[in-house]
């Protein structure tokens, strides 16, 4: 009698969500499932399980699904074996990809709990397309209701998972704050004081022992639940910062401070090259016996001194990238010109402001009544009143009206901030400053400085 060719036999199992495994298709069942088939079998041994466990049969990059097909090229499997057509895939285009990669190496695949599926033939393969196209929308659709189900939560301000930002806690499906509110509140007060992430990760450690990586708390200061927004919900929870303190905060996070700089600058985190726009960098010149003496740092063999002169200087040209600007800008050459023109420029400022001030519109009385004519429209419709076509026509009518109608009310700027610095005596008071209090300062009412190699300077107010 002709000897039988053993079949070296792949088990691949497959298992998404919690779900599945309480519906009776856990891990252990499938593989149960599967040696039980090839134990029946007088033609099989196992060549290898593989299992994916808590990942989508949408996704094509799952981890022991790789490795599988890598045996495949390899020559290593002449059959896969799953229990059902949905653990291999559910996705028709990914199907089709593999089953190249499958035939080009005569590897078949049966679905043991499902035997009327058969690659061998063409109308078994053209079955078997068939039933991944209705897997594939039985996916999608069951993804669409789940994010209508977080949608409808957020609605409703309830929360969508148990994790809580610091300072809340999750009472009957909603945010409310906790004891660590006033915590997280003055978390955000020290950042808007010192704009810097690693400084708030000590502060935090030290004022309340929190430990966390500065890239927590970053993700912290960004997360707009603490004003109490969460999508297109604006009334998501109670806010524990103000919208202006987040908004600030959320500003100076754009520009972020390096912790591990040598030396403060005045200007960190304002420049910019006006020829390439990127952020000019900091950097410190030194100069041997200088008559305008600034910061001593060293004393030379020889007995002279060396002078340390704070300056700016756009990096991309340094990196060798194409800019032009080629300048090096030194801190108190630039602090004299923004002393000399911040006045005149803080003047024409206010000035275009106030005419620009157009006073506040609210809008929520015309989109009311326009919304009230969509809900009669329906009425009418419900009633028989109007036709299909007529309910559709008119509705898409109102809805434009809608859209066209401004979202958010135009705010008057408030300039109080600005007519106080034109009421100070900066001769007097800005040289009685610190390099910290001087940045601090000018970033309060500025919100760049453009300068270029020809050194035309650009000065752009908040």
């Amino acid at each position: 009698m002709k000897e039988k060719k053993l079949l070296r036999v792949a088990k691949y199992i497959r298992v998404s969500t919690d779900r599945q495994a309480k519906d009776g298709d856990s891990l252990r069942d499938q593989d149960e499932t599967l040696t039980d088939h090839i134990n029946r079998s007088d033609n099989m041994i196992l060549a290898g399980t593989f299992v994916d466990d808590g990942v989508s049969g949408q996704k094509i990059n799952r981890d022991d699904f790789s490795r599988l097909i890598q045996c495949v090229k390899n020559e290593k499997i002449d059959l896969i074996i799953f229990t059902k057509l949905d653990r291999w895939f559910r996705s028709l285009r990914h199907y089709l990809n593999t089953q190249t990669i499958l035939e080009k190496h005569n590897v078949s695949w049966l679905a043991v709990s499902q035997p009327y599926f058969d690659t061998s033939t063409a109308h078994g393969r053209a079955f078997v397309q068939q039933s991944m196209s209705w897997a594939e929308l039985e996916a999608q659709n069951g993804s669409e209701r789940i994010l209508s189900v977080f949608e409808n939560k957020v609605k409703n301000s309830e929360v969508i998972s148990g994790t809580t930002p610091l300072g809340y806690k999750i009472v009957d499906k909603h945010l409310i704050p906790n004891e660590d509110a006033e915590k997280a509140k003055k978390i955000f007060e020290f950042y808007k004081r010192e704009p810097n992430l690693r400084a708030v990760m000590r502060y935090a450690s030290e004022e309340f022992g929190f430990v966390r990586t500065h890239s927590t708390f970053k993700r912290m200061i960004q997360n707009t639940k603490y004003k109490g927004v969460y999508r297109d919900n604006d009334n998501y929870c109670p806010p524990i910062v103000s919208e202006e303190l987040w908004d600030e905060c959320n500003r100076l996070l754009s520009r972020n401070q390096r912790a591990n700089k040598k030396h403060d600058y005045v200007f960190t985190g304002l420049l910019v090259c006006g020829d390439c726009g990127h952020k000019l960098s900091a950097c410190t010149m030194k100069k041997r016996d200088s008559r305008r003496k600034q910061f001593k740092t060293e004393t030379n063999p020889s007995g002279s001194d060396i002078y340390r002169y704070p300056a700016y200087r756009c990096p991309w040209r340094i990196n060798g990238h194409n800019c032009i600007n080629s300048k090096q800008y030194y801190e108190k050459t630039l602090e004299k010109r923004m002393l000399d023109r911040v006045k005149t420029e803080l003047k024409m400022y206010i000035h275009s402001m106030e005419a620009k001030a157009a006073p506040a519109i609210d809008y929520s009385a015309k989109r009311k009544s326009i919304e009230k004519k969509i809900t009669k429209l329906k009425e009418l419709y419900i009633n028989e009143l109007i036709s299909l076509d007529e309910f559709k026509t008119d509705r898409a009518y109102y809805e434009q009206k809608i859209d066209e109608i401004p979202k958010v009310m135009p705010q008057k700027k408030d300039l109080r901030l600005l007519y106080n610095i034109l009421d100070m005596d900066l001769d007097k008071l800005y040289p009685q400053m610190g390099v910290k209090e001087k940045n601090l300062f000018w970033r309060s009412f500025v919100d760049e400085i453009r300068i270029d190699n020809d050194h035309k300077m650009i000065i752009k107010f908040l």
